[in-house]
């Protein structure tokens, strides 16, 4: 055990040494460990954890895979072992916990973006409910108490709502009116 700390030039020397030669390759062990925990976030067994799933994409197994290099190219390995990706798996449960739960523990679908919709399906989606309340008249005014609701109604969280209100007059979707109406376009 080191007490005093490494000096900067040896610290600079092995990491451009990590960068240049370590090279780690996933093992078996370790790809299964890395593909158990993204199939469990992913498609939880229980009935009860499914209504509660984390938004996760193929992104986050790259990123798993990416940290279990980092982490044995720091230990300057030749392979990722199983070690190496149970540190991470661990990493990203901590960090899964502390993003996406409140302090009771339960999952809080307003956090860190773990409404399960992207920005994209969300505007599409709330200029469809638009479309559906002025159906009858494309022209129709439509007041802001009324895109409130639409946004309640499709778990638009409060601070999404201004910024979409936004992006859509910027994209010349909705047209804010003298009157503080609004309309689409």
């Amino acid at each position: 055990f080191q007490k005093s700390p490494i000096p900067a030039d040896l610290m600079r020397d092995y990491i451009s040494y990590a960068r240049e030669y370590c090279k780690p390759k996933l093992t078996s062990e370790a790809a299964r460990i890395l593909q158990d925990y993204f199939l469990q976030l992913r498609y939880p067994q229980d009935v009860a954890s499914r209504e509660e799933t984390i938004p996760i994409t193929t992104r986050q197994l790259e990123a798993l895979i990416r940290l279990s290099q980092a982490r044995a190219k720091a230990c300057l390995r030749e392979f990722v072992l199983e070690e190496d990706a149970l540190d991470v798996v661990e990493l990203l449960k901590e960090s899964v916990d502390l993003i996406h739960r409140d302090e009771q523990g339960v999952l809080d679908k307003s956090r860190g973006g773990a409404g399960g919709k992207s920005k994209r399906k969300l505007k599409k989606e709330f200029v469809s409910q638009i479309e559906k309340l002025v159906a009858m008249d494309r022209n129709a005014s439509i007041d802001i108490d009324d895109l409130r609701r639409i946004a309640i109604k499709i778990d638009c969280g409060l601070g999404e709502f201004t910024p979409m209100i936004d992006d859509l007059r910027n994209e010349g979707i909705l047209l804010k009116l003298p009157s503080g109406m609004y309309r689409l376009a």
